[in-house]
């Protein structure tokens, strides 16, 4: 019998150097904790060593082999029992499984296993704007076999690989592969729903082999059919079952043309999706089942028919829910910065590896991304290089599938980076970080005229907001719900007019967590969600886009947070997905078409006091209450307290100017890259502000520094980060 146990209960933990334990014996002075669980926290962003350790009784029976699965420990650990090192694996987001059998006793056990976060050169994620949160993140099971087994040590899946095809014909094909750890004369059945037996005497091929065919299947096809069938292996040893492993499948069929876009079943279907991190208010990291379904959820109330699962592998269960749900899923290797250094670039081919094997049974991941972003600290001719070599792995591993990038607007359109993958996506922040909202239609245009045999799609675009602020004329950086309304109302029609965008994918569904960020009085968070952090308010900008993808009809009033008014008149947006919207006020009706997803009204006019609207359409309705009074209510104005640089106070004349920013001198508006490259420089930023340090060196190479205090916002006043500039311009460039 083969058995996976719960193994979460019952653990210790304690943050502690690696070099202080032993391994061997029970450890003192520990918390008890029971798993998931990570060791962060928003006032102690720690990154560094600690252990966790289970005492458990086992009892151990003979020919059986024992294995534990770690479904995900964040970042690198090193696994030991009874003093027996079993194993270690680098990376945080995919599993792993070793095995016990032969330092497990019979009684008493001890299993103690090392985890760092700590900073690390060698395993992806180097960089990011996100926390790597360290612990035992994800769930752990054990696991019980017979001594012949299907090899649950390869690459951290069950031994056994499912893939699916839809032949010429239209019948499903299912690939497999199995790989066996024990008796090599063994035979594996193959079936799918219990019909179409097939037997294959295991051989140690190292490649999938076409095992079963059904008859015209029902497709999976996104979010209007999710028909799944149960494909399952069973192991034969001298003809008695001795393993099974089972995994839920879909069949479907994929394109994607660079003018026409991207296909399912031979439909065109515009993927309009959201990006998701993995974290969740109270848990982070260590979310459960019931965190991922509230998530799902949400992505299927806004109508979103694809999800980014952004920027590292996700747990298998998330993939679950998106077959189940519908999404096109795109799926991406947590690499964002790419150095030449070859024990981190086999570290990420060994994650790109991990991450495919463990999920091409899903039939909702239709990409596979290979990079984000890494570019950010400059473009290198080794990047591209690189590139190809992991594109090659996606292929090889995985040829149903798309290969895909995440490339940011410093990449030019004709860059090599653009050549490598199957199709290529952008990061792009015109009208916030840059440029103007117009800028996204001609970057668009652009690169398509550059590249026209390259599918593009929009992997990154959004505007932060605190949903405190508000502001009846919302302009950049004043962080009011209005403004990153107005952002995604302005650029996401852009993209959804273009039939060659394949797809776009707002950044970000929900907000997630940060330790660099204190932007709008929000510390630790980036909050350029549709969604706040604890899941409980849904912003302006999520009804915009439930207007443009939501089948069932709603009504809803914008900036229902924006109550105390002091006009006589105003202006009211419902955002509505019917083709118009009618309002009630004081005894009068007026009604409004609805064009990209709103209906708007002018001059409303507001009595003084409460004024309560209803607004309905096709037997929806929603309402609010305004209330005028004759003072503008300045808690809705964003007043920044922690300005960081706001260098035109700094000086009155050119001369002034010249001196603050002498010509041949370092100073804050250099690039990171540049201060990076400035031991001295470093030496001065890390003395003065040794988080801004080590954030620079994680993120923005690519910005100016005082872009960095602009938009990261720690907390220095103008005061320090002058007195700073003034030494950075006694080194010379």
């Amino acid at each position: 019998m083969i058995l996976n146990k719960d193994f979460n209960d019952m653990w210790a933990y304690k943050k502690q150097a690696w070099n202080e334990i032993d391994v061997a014996g029970k450890l003192e002075a520990l918390e008890q904790i029971n798993l998931p669980h990570t060791w962060y926290a928003d006032n102690d962003y720690y990154q560094g060593e600690g252990v966790y350790q289970k005492v458990f009784n086992y009892d151990k029976k003979a020919n059986q082999r024992t294995f534990v699965k770690f479904h995900g420990v964040d970042r690198e650990c090193q696994v030991f029992l009874n003093g027996v090192k079993l194993g270690e694996h680098k990376g945080g987001y995919t599993a792993f499984t070793l095995e016990l059998t032969e330092a497990l006793n019979a009684g008493e056990n001890i299993l103690t296993v090392l985890v760092s976060n700590g900073k690390c050169t060698t395993v992806s994620p180097l960089s990011g704007d996100f926390a790597v949160f360290g612990g035992i993140h994800r769930k752990v099971e054990l696991i019980e076999t017979g001594s012949d087994c299907f090899d649950r040590t390869y690459f951290g899946c069950d031994g056994v690989i499912f893939q699916t095809r839809v032949n010429e014909k239209g019948n499903g094909e299912l690939w497999a592969k199995a790989v066996v750890s024990g008796n090599q004369n063994a035979s594996i059945v193959y079936t799918i729903e219990g019909s179409c037996d097939s037997v294959y005497k295991v051989d140690g091929a190292d490649t999938l082999k076409k095992v079963c065919e059904i008859e015209k299947p029902t497709l999976w096809n996104g979010v209007d059919d999710t028909k799944l069938y149960t494909a399952k292996a069973t192991l034969i040893v001298d003809g008695k079952e001795v393993d099974c492993v089972k995994k839920q499948v879909g069949f479907r069929k994929i394109a994607v043309d660079s003018n026409k876009g991207f296909f399912l079943n031979d439909e065109h279907v515009k993927l309009h999706g959201v990006a998701k991190h993995q974290d969740t208010d109270g848990v982070f990291s260590a979310a459960t089942m019931e965190n991922w379904k509230t998530d799902m959820e949400l992505i299927h109330e806004i109508g979103a028919n694809a999800v980014r699962l952004s920027h590292y592998p996700h747990p298998q269960e998330v993939y679950s829910l998106c077959d189940e749900i519908g999404f096109v899923v795109w799926a991406e290797i947590p690499l964002l910065k790419l150095t030449e250094d070859e024990e981190l670039f086999e570290n990420a081919k060994n994650q790109l590896k991990e991450m495919i094997l463990q999920n091409m049974h899903h039939p909702s991941i239709c990409f596979w991304g290979i990079q984000n972003e890494i570019a950010i600290y400059g473009e290198f001719p080794y990047m591209a290089e690189k590139m190809h070599i992991l594109n090659d792995i996606v292929h090889e591993l995985d040829s149903t599938r798309f290969s895909t990038c995440a490339n940011l607007n410093v990449v030019h359109p004709d860059s090599p980076l653009n050549q490598v993958t199957d199709t290529t996506a952008y990061n792009i922040y015109y009208g916030w970080y840059y440029g103007e909202f117009a800028d996204h239609g001609k970057f668009l245009d652009e690169f398509h005229r550059v590249n026209p045999d390259m599918p593009l799609g929009i992997s990154e675009y959004g505007a932060d907001t605190n949903i405190q602020f508000h502001t009846d004329e919302p302009k950049v950086n004043d962080y009011t719900e209005e403004f990153q309304a107005l952002y995604h109302e302005t650029v996401y029609p852009m993209m959804a007019e273009r039939d060659f965008v394949w797809g776009s994918f707002v950044w970000n569904m929900f907000d997630f967590t940060s330790p660099i960020r204190h932007a709008a009085n929000i510390k630790n968070r980036n909050i350029k969600g549709l969604v706040t952090f604890d899941r409980k308010t849904r912003k302006d900008s999520f009804y915009y886009y439930k207007a443009n993808w939501s089948k069932v009809p709603f009504v809803h009033f914008a900036s229902k947070r924006y109550v105390n008014r002091a006009q006589e008149t105003i202006t009211v947006k419902v955002y509505s997905n019917q083709p118009e919207v009618t309002i009630e006020i004081g005894g009068r009706q007026l009604t409004s078409p609805v064009k990209n997803g709103s209906a708007i009204f002018n001059a409303v006019g507001l009595a003084m006091g409460e004024n309560k609207i209803i607004a309905t359409a096709n037997g929806c309705s929603d309402e609010v209450i305004f209330n005028r009074q004759t003072e503008a209510d300045e808690a809705y104005v964003y007043v920044d307290q922690h300005p960081g640089v706001n260098v035109r106070n700094w000086f009155l004349d050119e001369k002034e100017e010249a001196e603050l920013f002498p010509e041949g001198f370092l100073s804050i508006r250099e690039t990171i890259n540049d201060l990076l490259a400035s031991d001295e420089a470093m030496a001065i930023i890390d003395k003065r502000m040794p988080d801004v340090g080590n954030a620079i060196r994680d993120m923005v190479g690519t910005f100016t520094l005082d872009k960095f205090f602009q938009f990261a916002k720690p907390d220095y006043t103008e005061e320090e980060i002058k007195a700073m500039n003034e030494e950075l311009t006694k080194i010379s460039k």
